[in-house]
């Protein structure tokens, strides 16, 4: 039935989440010790709520009171210093795509620029894999768009109802999936709620070690 699986990458194939916040944390020590009144973990969920990276880092410390101009430039600094460096992939995903690729096509859509997605996709040997890697900026369309999910099966050679999206993001990933016709697959290890607007996904998997299973179960 199904002749391809395309993922997501941020917070699918690996925890982006939990990498950030740790980067942040790094950030961070050094303004926290100079003003004690603000909260570690509140800074690090603001930001990442936010959406705050590297270029907005230092007007986000401003916003919360951060006045020293050379303490907020060592912070970004250090925000930005090694980005990639101990970025590692979910443990499961190797052998995941090792168990796909015998029987399906691979693919990547990922929302960002190639400066940020790139390195990410060559510290994880992902060509190696994947049959099409799709990055937005390099297309010039974004998730939910469904363009960009019909430009990558265009790549595959493969119709909506012939492939599976894995990704974590409703807004992105669940939206711009169903308006492509593609059957979703949520990855959400944190269980979190699916806000009620949005379409059902086809299933949900808390860790990529459950999508082969699940493909044997649909036959």
């Amino acid at each position: 039935m199904y002749r391809a699986i395309l993922f997501d990458l941020d917070d699918t194939l690996y925890d982006f989440r939990v990498y950030r916040t740790k980067r942040l944390h790094l950030a961070l020590a050094d303004v926290l010790a100079r003003y004690p009144q603000l909260d570690r973990d509140e800074l690090a969920h603001a930001a990442i709520i936010e959406g705050v990276y590297i270029e907005q880092f230092p007007e986000f410390l401003r916003r919360r009171g951060v006045e020293d101009a050379e303490l907020i430039a060592i912070a970004q600094e250090i925000y930005r210093r090694g980005w990639f460096d101990d970025i590692t992939m979910a443990e499961d995903a190797q052998q995941t795509f090792e168990l796909l690729r015998p029987r399906y096509k691979l693919g990547l859509i990922t929302n960002g620029p190639t400066r940020t997605q790139r390195p990410k996709i060559e510290r994880f040997g992902l060509a190696t894999y994947m049959d099409v890697l799709t990055v937005s900026e390099e297309v010039g369309v974004a998730k939910p768009d469904p363009a960009i999910f019909m430009l990558t099966l265009a790549r595959l050679g493969v119709l909506p109802a012939e492939a599976l999206f894995v990704g974590d993001s409703p807004e992105y990933d669940l939206r711009g999936a169903a308006a492509a016709g593609i059957p979703f697959v949520w990855m959400n290890p944190r269980h979190e709620q699916l806000p009620g607007e949005m379409p059902p996904p086809f299933a949900m998997i808390a860790r990529l070690a459950e999508l082969p299973p699940l493909l044997e179960s649909i036959g």
